[in-house]
C-alpha cells in the first residue's frame, strides 16, 4: 500500500462524520421541539431545525468527503503534494465537521 498516511486520514475523516452523526441521532432522537442549530451571545438563537436537518446536513460532509477522497486517490500518483495537501484539508473539515455535532448537541 502506497499511500498508507493518506488512507488513514481519509478513514478516520469518514469515521469522525459518522461517528458524529450517530452521537447526534442518540442524544437528539428523543428531542421534540425545533433543535438549536445557530446560537451566538451577541444575538441568541438564529437558526433552527429538525434532527432531519442535522443528518441531512451530515450526509452532505459525507458525500464532501467521498468527492475529496476520489480527487485526493487521483492526486496522490501525480502530483503527491496536492494530494496530501487535499487529504489534510479533508481531515481538518472532518474535525471541524465533529465539532459542529458536538456544539448541536452540546446547545440542545
Amino acid at each position: 500500500m502506497r499511500h498508507r498516511l493518506a488512507t488513514v486520514l481519509l478513514v478516520l475523516s469518514f469515521l469522525l462524520v459518522f461517528v458524529g452523526m450517530g452521537w447526534a441521532y442518540m442524544v437528539l432522537r428523543d428531542i421534540s421541539q425545533p433543535l438549536i442549530i445557530h446560537f451566538t451571545e451577541k444575538t441568541g438563537i438564529t437558526e433552527v431545525g429538525t434532527l432531519g436537518y442535522i443528518l441531512m446536513n451530515g450526509g452532505f460532509w459525507v458525500l464532501f468527503l467521498l468527492v475529496n477522497s476520489a480527487i485526493a486517490a487521483a492526486l496522490l500518483d501525480r502530483k503527491h503534494y496536492l494530494g496530501m495537501f487535499l487529504v489534510g484539508s479533508t481531515f481538518f473539515f472532518a474535525i471541524l465537521i465533529f465539532i459542529w455535532f458536538a456544539a448541536i448537541i452540546h446547545v440542545n
